[in-house]
């Protein structure tokens, strides 16, 4: 058993490498360890970086990983990542902790610890045996921060139309290749939950990149346009999320409101409408087809879209009575909605009600002289 202290550090590359340590007298055995603290966050992964160099004669066996306090000796009830016996490793860290390169000749020492928790915070240290003896690099530590998850998912929303099937995507912060996380999607401002189908992806870049998807397959309609779709991914015990605002491209059906029989002398208000999105563009046609100067709106709001033209006239005169048109333009498509207007002479006051009222009361009035004189 072997256990070095290192004296000296010789200084390889520019200063975003690390730095390779040797032992004052056995030159031979150097260790390149980051030795800057590693932060990342609960729920995701860290990656130690790590190379040694031994003499040709020392044939690594088995490589170890402990994670110790800090200016104490490292134990074996410290072990977090053994190559040779899995039984020597903390019951909490089992699982958790990849050799990035398996083929220990390579003399690389590298590990990912997958799943991080808060009590993973700490340093650590590393050694490597040969059938005959072993190396502890005990000057040289790594330290590891685990923080509170931050990081978010990434929603991807493609153009939504109405009526088409489309397909949403949430893909997992990291790029670990420990527990798969939970994906779950939720609506607000959608009415009812529209019926989807979600499939959960694991793509292994490598044996320890893997990138984690969920896919959300709906029918785009209108209900969903302005609606907002959360993703959430969880991590035992961390969770985090994420939210788009979902524009759906729809048109409705024109609508035309107000009178469309009027006097002759009123004024016309007639108001065609429709809801849309992007805004339609909207045009009144009088009966001779040429195109009138009306009063054109957009009310847009979380929800809805609508845009509406009037077709004012004041002092209507049956001169203008005809069929009237009204034209929605909406992207590359167009809709029409015919109106007919009527304008009526203006109303003549009778007298007839006048008379009869006038020839009651004076009957009343006679009848009532002869009872007072009989």
């Amino acid at each position: 058993l072997v256990t070095l202290f290192w004296a000296r550090t010789d200084a390889v590359g520019g200063s975003t490498q690390s730095e390779w340590k040797c032992h004052e007298k056995l030159t031979e055995y150097c260790l390149q360890l980051r030795e800057r603290e590693i932060t990342a966050e609960a729920g995701l992964c860290a990656v130690i970086h790590c190379s040694f160099k031994t003499p040709q004669s020392f044939i690594p066996s088995s490589l170890v990983w402990f994670k110790c306090e800090p200016g104490q000796k490292c134990s074996a009830s410290d072990i977090i990542f053994h190559s040779k016996n899995p039984n020597k490793i903390q019951p909490h860290f089992s699982g958790r902790v990849l050799l990035l390169e398996p083929d220990l000749t390579q003399r690389k020492c590298s590990i990912i610890i997958n799943d991080l928790q808060l009590s993973d915070s700490g340093t650590y240290q590393f050694r490597v045996n040969s059938n005959n003896s072993g190396l502890s690099f005990s000057s040289s530590r790594a330290t590891v921060s685990v923080k509170a998850l931050q990081q978010k998912p990434t929603v991807q929303t493609p153009a939504l139309t109405e009526g088409q099937h489309s397909a949403l995507t949430c893909t997992a912060p990291g790029l670990c290749s420990g527990s798969e996380p939970t994906f779950t999607w939720t609506w607000r401002g959608a009415g009812d939950a529209p019926p989807n189908v979600t499939t959960a992806t694991t793509d292994r870049l490598t044996p320890v990149n893997h990138r984690h998807s969920s896919t959300l397959w709906l029918t785009a309609s209108a209900e969903l346009h302005g609606a907002e779709l959360s993703c959430t991914v969880s991590y035992k015990p961390s969770s985090t999320q994420d939210s788009v605002r979902i524009n759906v491209t729809y048109v409705k059906d024109l609508e035309v409101s107000g009178d469309t029989v009027v006097k002759e002398g009123d004024s016309l208000n007639v108001t065609c409408s429709v809801d849309s999105f992007p805004p339609s563009r909207l045009m009144w046609f009088g009966p001779n087809k040429t195109r009138l100067n009306v009063s054109e709106t957009t009310e847009s709001s979380s929800q809805t879209d609508l845009g509406s033209a009037s077709l004012l006239i004041h002092n209507v005169t049956q001169a203008q009575s005809g069929q009237y048109m009204c034209e929605g333009l909406h992207l590359n498509s167009s809709q029409t909605r015919d109106v007919h207007i009527s304008v009526c002479p203006p109303a003549t006051v009778s007298l007839l009600p006048a008379l009869i009222v006038s020839l009651i009361l004076n009957v009343v009035f006679i009848v009532v002289i002869v009872f007072l004189v009989l």
